[in-house]
C-alpha cells in the first residue's frame, strides 16, 4: 500500500454570514445535527466567502470554522482533472451579497468514506454532554457559550493525535480507495466537528511537483 495524508490547509477570512454562526443554517442541513457539538451537519448549499480570498500565492485555501473542508483555484482544478484524480467533485462558493461564484475558487467536494479501520487507543475524545469539570463549567458560562446550553446528543469526538504521533488506520481500509477520501468519524472540540480528508501518494506528489502552497500533509500510520 502506497502512503497516505491527512490534508489541511490554512485559514483565511470566515464563512458568511459569520453574526451568531448563521454559515451553519446557510450552508448546511440541521435537521439531523447536534447544535451543540455540530456533529451530524450535510452540507446542502454553497459556502459564501465575503470576498474572493487574499492569499494570492496559495492554491489551496481553508476557511476558519471549517477544518473539513478545502478550496482551491482553477490551476488545482485543471490539473486534477487532466491527471484525472479520482474521489472529488468541484463547486463553487459564492459571494455572500451577491450570490455571484467567487471568480476561480472551487470546493473540493470529497464524499467516499472511510467507515472502518480508524485505530483509537492513541486518541482522547470527548463527550457532547454537560459539562463535569467545576473550572471548565464557570469558564464556559462566564463566556455564554452554547456547550453549557444543551441538548445534548451524547456523541463521541475525538481530539487529533500531537506531536511526533499520528493518526493511526488499517491498511485494509484504503483498499481499492480513490484519491481522495473522507474519515467517516468525528474529530475537533466543543463546538468544532470535522471529519478529515486524506489523499494518496499521487496527490503529495502532484503538490511537490507543482510546487503548491497552502496545502499541509500529516502522513497517516497504516497498521
Amino acid at each position: 500500500m502506497s502512503n497516505w495524508y491527512h490534508i489541511t490547509t490554512g485559514q483565511f477570512g470566515y464563512p458568511q454570514p459569520e453574526s451568531n454562526s448563521n454559515y451553519i443554517h446557510k450552508t448546511y442541513d440541521t435537521s439531523k445535527a447536534c447544535l451543540t457539538c455540530n456533529v451530524g451537519l450535510q452540507q446542502k448549499d454553497e459556502f459564501r466567502f465575503r470576498s474572493e480570498p487574499k492569499a494570492k500565492h496559495s492554491q489551496f485555501i481553508g476557511l476558519n470554522w471549517v477544518f473539513d473542508q478545502i478550496f482551491v483555484r482553477q490551476i488545482v482544478k485543471d490539473i486534477f482533472q487532466q491527471e484525472k484524480i479520482t474521489g472529488l467533485d468541484f463547486s463553487q462558493p459564492v459571494i455572500n451579497k451577491t450570490g455571484l461564484p467567487v471568480e476561480g475558487i472551487y470546493q473540493l467536494r470529497v464524499d467516499n468514506l472511510i467507515s472502518s479501520g480508524l485505530l483509537i487507543e492513541n486518541l482522547k475524545t470527548e463527550t457532547c454532554e454537560f459539562p463535569k469539570n467545576k473550572s471548565t463549567l464557570k469558564f464556559l458560562k462566564a463566556n455564554n457559550s452554547k456547550l453549557v446550553e444543551g441538548p445534548f446528543c451524547e456523541q463521541t469526538k475525538y481530539n487529533f493525535p500531537q506531536g511526533d504521533n499520528h493518526l493511526k488506520i488499517k491498511t485494509a481500509a484504503f483498499e481499492g480507495k480513490p484519491d481522495f477520501v473522507r474519515l467517516d468519524y468525528y474529530f475537533g472540540s466543543g463546538g468544532d466537528a470535522n471529519r478529515p480528508i486524506l489523499v494518496s501518494e499521487r496527490i503529495k506528489q502532484l503538490i511537490e511537483r507543482e510546487k503548491w502552497r497552502g496545502a499541509f500533509l500529516q502522513q497517516i500510520e497504516a497498521v
